[in-house]
Order: structure tokens, then sequence, then C-alpha cells
């Protein structure tokens, strides 16, 4: 009775602050920042058939941790990513992709496993890019940590020409949970985020959260964009840790 309790004064704190809070937050990302310099330089884009279409990180040279959902049905021909830019009018580097490879664990009805790694048929040169670790272990809640992306920066807009970024608190599964309870299960591969007004929103899909300065999520779904009824879910990379792995051994 005393966890359920716990869970309860969690779920309402968090609602009694989103109620408080989200009328004077400007959404933004939802509630970001406009990114003005290149200081996430593992971030890149991915354009299908010329048009943007997701996030990505870069976690070697020639390797972008994205989205299933965001690769599941496309020509691999017709797939590029975009690195060294924060501007959807700067090209960039560009990169062909090799192979998608997604795993046999992913479910395209519920979402989950939503991982996918992209091998691109040309590295991008280290002197562009620094990338980024992957977080072995799970995020302990209540962390701090940022999103970035290209998406709408609420559920009526276009994607956002300029790169944003935004500062999320990490939520327990338990409580996520409790919020989607009428909409779909959250599994032990999702994690959950979202803070006043703030969050990941359309065309953010692939890209990274980031925490303790490592990837430790994956943009992967939400109901609308800061609806304080629903955080944001993403991707646990500690719960794919093995699959991100060994298929960058496979292809080294």
């Amino acid at each position: 009775m005393g966890f359920q309790l716990q869970l309860l004064l969690q779920l309402m704190l968090y609602l009694s602050l989103d109620q408080l809070l989200c009328a004077e937050i400007d959404e933004r990302i939802v509630g970001g920042t406009s990114v003005t310099e290149k200081k996430y330089d593992y971030f890149v884009r991915l354009r299908y058939q010329g048009v943007f279409l997701c996030g990505g990180s870069l976690v070697r040279n020639n390797a972008v941790v994205t989205a299933a959902h965001c690769v599941n049905d496309v020509r691999v021909k017709d797939l590029r990513i975009h690195a060294d830019t924060i501007n959807l009018k700067d090209k960039g580097i560009v990169r062909r992709v090799k192979t998608v490879v997604i795993p046999s664990l992913y479910n395209e009805r519920t979402t989950n496993y939503d991982v996918a790694v992209l091998i691109l048929a040309a590295t991008v040169p280290n002197a562009n890019f620094t990338a980024i670790q992957l977080h072995k272990t799970p995020v302990a809640v209540g962390t701090k940590c940022l999103v970035i992306g290209h998406g709408m920066t609420n559920d009526k807009e276009q994607d956002s020409t300029q790169l944003q970024e935004v500062w999320v608190p990490v939520l327990s599964r338990a409580v996520c949970q409790l919020m989607y309870l009428r909409v779909t299960r959250i599994t032990r591969y999702m994690m959950c985020a979202a803070d006043a007004g703030k969050d990941s929103c359309s065309g953010d899909s692939g890209g990274p959260m980031v925490c303790n300065g490592k990837l430790a999520g994956i943009v992967s779904f939400g109901v609308e964009c800061a609806d304080p009824r629903y955080p944001g879910v993403y991707t646990d990379i500690s719960s794919v840790y093995s699959f991100i792995e060994s298929t960058l051994e496979k292809y080294k």
C-alpha cells in the first residue's frame, strides 16, 4: 500500500506542476531553445527522398543510432544522413547509408524495441564530429537529460529549421505506465521524460536523449507534444545496448 501511495503522490505532483507552469512557459522542440553553435557534433539528421525524416546520433565515424520506426519502411538507396550542421538549410556533410539494421524484437504496432543502426557507405571525418558514448546502465529517476532535434516546436507547426534543445527530467517507468494506462504498455525497453511545457515533438524521432553526457535514450513516441497527461517516451539505450554493440562489432 505504501508503494502505491508513493506512486500516486508522484503522479499528482507531476500533474499539478504541469497545470501550474504550462501556461507560463513558451512552448517550443517544445519548451526548448535554438542551438546557435555546433556543440552537439554527434547529432545527424536523416533525409529520405529529399525530405527531412528524423534525427540520429553518430556512435562511430560510420554508424548512426536512430529509431526503428524512422527507417522501417524506407529504401536504403534513397536514405542520406547530414552531419556537422545545425540548420535544415545547411547540407553539412552528406553520407549515403549502406545498411539499415533493425532488430527482430522491434514491434511496429507497439513501437517496442524502437532502435536501428545505420551503417554508412563512407566515414564522417573525425575532425567534424565526436562519437557519443552509450549509457550502459539505467538512468536514475529525476536525472535531467538533454533532448535535441528539428521537430515541431508545438503540435501545430512545421519542423524547426534551426536545431532545438531542451532539458527534461526522467520519470519512473511505473509513473509513466499509470499515465499511459489507457493508451499503451510502457515496457522495460522504454523510458519516459518530460517537464511542464517541455517535450520532444513530431520530427524529433530518432534523435538523442543525452543523460550524464552519454546517449541514454532515443526519441520514440508520445501523445501530441508537451501534453501534461503524457510524457515523452524514449527507447532505453541500456536495455538495447547489446543489440547496438553486436551490430557495431559485426560491421567493423
